[in-house]
């Protein structure tokens, strides 16, 4: 059992973060770890099922008090934010929306995420035209961006955190591309958010989508949407659910009747274990404090990048720590071997294409970084 000492809690019923393992666990970029708190807030479901059967008014206010607390983590109010299953269905849900009449053209990179990519290549049934840069030793610098942004294009995409390599983009550079260009910025924070510090608002984002998964300590089957308010009333999703109507309840509707607020991109029933464990989740990143967890995030960033310089093991992650996120990528000759071996011994680790990636949070040490970075040595040495 592994303890942290936090802040104390909103709940008198909630106690300090602790880790349900005994693993080194250094892959929050893939899955959050077992945790006491999502422990609880899965209970918290089942009493409530047990309780109160289909308690619907109660999952409406913890709806409610989802969108709030992610807003609070990017800087939006709760009108502009809306719950959905995943990135790729928000993102299929907001692209719905999108016509091409005059604006056709989609600028996206390869260090996005593969959905972002297969999302956006399903636009073109409807008129779109998708643009790709390629990284050059993953690395993409936003001039890449602006020479292919213009008068045609409807949105860039721009991922905050590549899950690649940890890469870390400069959305204020990319949203002055897209905006002098009349195009519209799209920004995927899923390796981001509870990391590093994000106003969407100061840093001029029109649309943000990122789930609870990973290092906001949930589980998977929720995301969130974000939509600038100004720009909701002119967009009518066809990806939608009851959720998105005024009046969600009225049968044999014969006209759409959509709610003012990004509500509109809400589809079905939600993903109610998911809204619970996300909401602990999220209560304990924004309880510890954002720029306090980059920081150490910072520091142990660092201590991998320099003691892998030691220990001889290359890397594809930025040593400049403004142009990082939080995963170390260690080129090995088998990153997936690598990660099997690792996890028979403790260490959990999550490889992604050349790389072993290490993704540490605000739980871990640098006795668990040190740990894994001798043994990640040893592998590479045939030991």
């Amino acid at each position: 059992m592994i303890a942290v000492a936090m802040p104390a809690m909103s709940s008198p019923r909630e106690a300090p973060f602790r880790l349900r393992t005994s693993h080194t666990y250094l892959a929050a970029c893939s899955h959050s770890p077992l945790h006491e708190g999502m422990i609880a807030a899965l209970r918290r479901y089942e009493t409530d099922l047990e309780e109160f059967g289909n308690p619907w008014d109660m999952w409406m206010e913890r709806v409610g008090e989802g969108k709030a607390l992610f807003g609070r983590l990017i800087g939006a109010t709760a009108e502009e934010v809306a719950p959905n299953f995943s990135v790729s269905t928000a993102l299929a849900g907001l692209l719905s929306a999108f016509h091409y009449e005059e604006r056709n053209e989609i600028v996206v990179s390869d260090l996005e995420y593969p959905t972002t990519n297969h999302v956006f290549l399903a636009q073109r049934r409807y008129g779109a035209r998708v643009r790709t840069l390629h990284h050059q030793s993953y690395r993409l610098d936003p001039s890449e961006y602006r020479k292919v942004t213009g008068p045609s294009t409807r949105l860039l995409s721009g991922i905050h955190v590549s899950s690649i390599n940890g890469l870390r983009q400069d959305l204020g550079a990319l949203r002055e591309i897209a905006h002098s260009a009349g195009a519209e910025f799209y920004v995927d924070a899923y390796q981001s958010l509870g990391t590093l510090p994000l106003d969407v608002h100061r840093e001029g984002v029109d649309y943000l989508a990122a789930g609870t998964l990973k290092y906001l300590l949930g589980v998977p089957g929720l995301a969130y949407l974000y939509v600038r308010q100004d720009l909701i009333p002119h967009l009518e999703p066809t990806v939608i659910g009851w959720f998105s109507q005024k009046d969600p309840f009225r049968f044999g509707p014969e006209e759409l009747d959509f709610v003012s607020t990004a509500d509109r991109f809400q589809t079905g029933t939600w993903p109610v274990p998911a809204l619970y464990a996300g909401i602990a989740g999220m209560r304990i990143i924004l309880e510890m404090g954002v720029t306090a967890i980059s920081q150490r995030i910072a520091a142990l960033t660092q201590y991998a990048i320099d003691r892998a310089r030691d220990l001889g093991l290359a890397t594809i992650t930025p040593e400049e720590p403004s142009q990082r996120g939080a995963v170390v990528s260690l080129v090995v000759r088998d990153p997936h071997g690598f990660e099997n071996r690792l996890r028979q011994e403790g260490i959990i680790t999550s490889s992604r294409g050349v790389g072993l990636r290490l993704a540490p949070h605000f739980y871990n040490t640098r006795d668990d970084m040190e740990r894994a970075l001798v043994r990640i040595s040893e592998l590479q040495k045939g030991g």
